[in-house]
């Protein structure tokens, strides 16, 4: 009987679908990332699903979310400002969508001085002033305004209204779902902000906005040398990595996948392995900046090693181990919107 082959980390091939941002890994069915390397090479990320599963994921995790992968990984290039956004919490997502809902985090790669975001609401406001002030052009007045620094993170929770000025290249781990609202465009008409899909408008969005005055988030942990824990929520953490050392891995701490985007510098990841004489040696998974590497969980450790100087890592794993919703067992063809 012919030995099963292992599974060994995926590196994925970016996708650049809008003159915005640049997808490198998700599981939507367009964009959907593509293996690079191995005998896998050319799979998408949903084939894989399809074949491997909790091989990929985890067993917890498969059993939370099924055959959809849980995260997307993104930058967004800040060659303009995006549409002011919210997202609905995963009950309204399934209940109306079939989706997960997206809980969202995003870390400033770099930022030209006087760039912007808004985040949420300066103080308290209703439903009823929020849409005048969309109408009237005038909504910045309400918002939360931000200058941020190269290194400020935001964890963004569902029902935040958000936007990201010009200038601010940003990375973006969120959990995997198009529901991407886009509710006011600074000027254009609402109706015509979204292409992919005509339901996602102010008017859908107006009962799970939170219209409260934005906090924020607590302040990041150092969870060992050269690693900051940046955000740690039910649906990801994510964590930077200052890696100047080699670091052993050991996978069964998360129970999870372990995805890396490379911030700068270069890195590999080095897995145990035996050749066919018999002898130890190690398997060798390089990428750089701009680029991302997928480690399923059924590798059971790796060594994260620096190739660069001044190497940063983002890092995401996800924890949650029981079944959050009924879309985990929603038909595959229900997973996306048409």
């Amino acid at each position: 009987m012919e030995e099963e082959k292992k599974l060994y980390p995926f590196k994925l091939v970016p996708v650049e679908d809008s003159p915005d941002e640049i997808w490198h890994l998700a599981d939507l069915g367009f964009p959907d990332s593509m293996v690079r390397n191995g005998w896998l090479a050319t799979n998408t990320l949903s084939e894989l699903m399809e074949m491997y599963m909790d091989r990929v994921v985890g067993e917890g995790v498969f059993a939370a979310y099924g055959r959809q992968f849980p995260v997307l990984i993104k930058t967004l290039k800040g060659e303009r400002r995006t549409p002011l956004m919210v997202h609905p919490d995963d009950e309204i997502a399934a209940q109306r969508f079939d989706f997960l809902g997206k809980a969202k985090f995003w870390y400033v790669v770099s930022a030209r001085p006087g760039a912007k975001l808004w985040l949420g609401f300066r103080r308290d406001v209703s439903a009823a002033e929020f849409y005048d002030a969309c109408r009237e052009g005038t909504v910045e007045d309400l918002l939360q305004v931000l200058e941020p620094k190269a290194g400020d993170h935001f964890f963004i929770a569902p029902g935040t209204v958000h936007a990201a000025g010009a200038g601010l290249r940003i990375a973006e781990i969120a959990e995997s779902s198009p529901l991407d609202f886009r509710i006011y465009d600074w000027g254009r008409p609402a109706g015509e902000i979204d292409p992919f899909d005509a339901e996602l408008t102010l008017e859908a969005a107006f009962d799970f906005i939170d219209f409260r005055a934005w906090k924020a988030a607590p302040v990041a942990v150092q969870t060992a040398e050269g690693t900051v824990r940046l955000t740690d929520n039910p649906e990801f953490i994510a964590s930077r990595i200052a890696l100047e050392a080699p670091l052993h891995i050991l996978c069964e701490q998360f129970g999870s996948f372990v995805a890396y985007l490379c911030l700068s510098g270069e890195a590999s990841v080095q897995v145990p392995a035996v050749a066919p004489n018999g002898e130890k040696t190690m398997d060798n998974y390089v990428f750089a900046a701009g680029e991302t590497l997928l480690v399923p969980a059924e590798v059971e450790d790796f060594y994260l090693v620096p190739r660069a100087g001044g190497t940063v890592l983002l890092e995401a794993v996800v924890e949650r181990h029981e079944i959050p919703l009924d879309f985990a067992e929603a038909p595959d063809e229900d997973r996306y919107l048409n």
